[in-house]
């Protein structure tokens, strides 16, 4: 097992723990924060497949993905604090 393969591993399980919390979060704000973590483990992960294929178009959907889960947490933040008017 490669260095790569030993990050993904790892991440993807912390990653799981991450969902987890987004399911069984007490309030809506431990599952807004499963939400965004969740968005940078993601992006973490598409980073090291980028790094261990040696593809550069790899890292523009790494890009993609932090801005989708920063925009996704950005909105459902205001949407809670409004009271369900975005």
């Amino acid at each position: 097992m490669d260095f790569y393969s030993a990050a993904l591993l790892l991440i993807g399980v912390s990653t799981i723990g991450s969902l987890i919390r987004v399911v069984i979060g007490p309030t809506i704000w431990d599952r807004l924060l499963g939400i965004g973590l969740s968005a940078s483990k993601i992006t973490l992960g598409v980073i090291i497949i980028g790094l261990s294929i040696s593809e550069s178009y790899i890292f523009d959907l790494a890009l993609l993905f932090s801005v989708l889960g920063f925009l996704v947490t950005v909105l459902l933040a205001r949407f809670v604090e409004r009271r369900g008017v975005v």
